[in-house]
């Protein structure tokens, strides 16, 4: 006598099941390494952000001192603010605030812009100005006086920007190219 099967075409219930659950366990893991990647993707380009907008602001100090047109217009200068006027007599004043801001006032100090928000003016040591000697000039109490502004021959500037959880600190000595060629003398009006 023979037996008679009945072939089956398609898959078992548990053939089923087990592919929904794997395809299930699969895409749950492949969503969470995409939500993780993307998050890490946008912490570097905020991180990145800080970064640019850091050495942006560290530059424009860099370049507009470096214009200086005299030692003596320093006057009133002193850690959290510096006063530059260059060759063609535009007046440019830098400050930190102790809101963590980083102004520039393009017109004497009428109006001011924002930097940057992140400088932070508890860590960074600002302005200061060395004579001849490389010794500090402590400024008084309104600044330097005209008498001090004559020995500057050297600004550093030393900052640390802060944000979240990252910190750049930034630093430099500044000859403003004006200097190199002395002072004025009375024959040159």
């Amino acid at each position: 006598m023979m037996i008679i099967r009945k072939a089956y075409k398609g898959f078992t219930m548990i053939e089923i099941i087990t592919v929904i659950v794997i395809i299930g366990i699969i895409g749950s893991m492949s969503a969470r390494l995409l939500y993780q990647g993307s998050e890490m993707y946008v912490g570097e380009t905020k991180r990145q952000g800080f970064v640019s907008e850091s050495r942006a602001a560290f530059w424009r100090i860099l370049r507009e001192t470096q214009g200086q047109k005299s030692n003596e217009n320093f006057i009133q200068s002193n850690v959290s603010k510096v006063n530059i006027i260059n060759a063609k007599n535009d007046s440019v004043i830098f400050e930190m605030l102790s809101n963590n801001n980083f102004n520039i006032s393009l017109d004497g100090g009428n109006t001011s812009n924002a930097l940057s928000n992140s400088l932070s003016f508890s860590s960074s040591n600002g302005f200061s100005f060395l004579d001849t000697s490389y010794n500090i000039i402590i400024p008084e109490v309104d600044g330097l006086s005209a008498l001090q502004c004559q020995t500057i021959s050297l600004q550093k500037i030393d900052f640390t920007f802060v944000k979240a959880k990252d910190t750049l600190s930034l630093s430099s000595h500044i000859y403003p190219i004006n200097f190199r060629f002395g002072k004025k003398m009375s024959y040159h009006n």
